[in-house]
């Protein structure tokens, strides 16, 4: 079962994992919430007896504003009693707007979205050439 119903969202949760490693004992839970391709992941880990837990807001807005944050400050709760430390961020595309949010949010910044002036687009890796080509290839031998 995976969080990813869209290769936009795939692309997302890889950079989650590098962010939220399952080296260093991460969970992934998806939940879907608001508009469009907004969604919010739960990461969540056992530390020195403790259940650490991280809401992580991922939205493809160009606009990022203090309302969005709602879900993901509302703490979880234990079932079990274990004392839980929970924490939350946000990912956006490069270039979105977050200067509304207060100064005590992480917010990450996606390596494979960004906005380009009004539009969000792919940040596509650069091609490696493997060989280099002749300067002149048509040029007659002498």
């Amino acid at each position: 079962m995976g969080i990813c119903t869209d290769i936009m969202h795939d692309f997302v949760l890889q950079e989650i994992k590098r962010i939220y490693s399952s080296y260093d004992g991460w969970k992934i839970i998806p939940r879907t919430y608001g508009h469009n391709y907004d969604t919010i992941v739960l990461l969540q880990r056992m530390v020195d007896g403790h259940r650490e837990i991280t809401k992580v807001l991922v939205t493809f807005h160009k606009k990022v504003t203090q309302d969005m944050l709602e879900e993901v400050k509302k703490p979880e709760k234990a079932s079990d009693g274990i004392i839980i430390r929970n924490d939350f961020a946000v990912i956006v595309p490069a270039g979105a707007d977050t200067s509304s949010l207060p100064s005590g949010v992480r917010v990450y910044a996606m390596k494979s979205f960004a906005f380009e002036a009004k539009e969000l687009i792919w940040v596509k890796k650069p091609v490696r050439k493997t060989k280099e080509s002749p300067k002149n290839s048509a040029a007659p031998a002498a």
